[in-house]
């Protein structure tokens, strides 16, 4: 695979022992999807974690790991919501995030 880059200009190719992660590189309207989000590699790791819970593996660190990474995944959502409350969404243009009237209040 040729060297590419994600929309924000991070490589798009991931590669480590035992481990490739192809990320999407340029707009899925554009190009196609071509990769997956850091939404799937999450989900990946809480699919994983929640099948060792469901065996002779389940321990209350896998439960604390599922608690986070599903934090993890809700900050994501909530990234992707502000994007599209404050129309830049598709584009390269930074979000605010923090509620003009929480900033106010704080």
């Amino acid at each position: 695979m040729a060297k590419s880059r994600s929309l924000d200009g991070s490589e798009a190719l991931v590669v480590r022992p035992f481990i490739q992660i192809i990320f999407q590189h340029g707009h899925p309207n554009e190009v196609g999807v071509n990769g997956c989000r850091v939404e799937d590699v999450i989900d990946v790791a809480i699919d994983r974690l929640l099948d060792f819970q469901g065996r002779n593996l389940a321990c209350d660190e896998n439960s604390e790991a599922l608690e986070h990474l599903s934090l993890a995944r809700e900050a994501l959502l909530k990234r992707k919501r502000r994007r599209e409350q404050q129309g830049v969404t598709n584009s390269q243009v930074a979000h605010r995030s923090l509620d003009i009237g929480a900033a106010v209040n704080q």
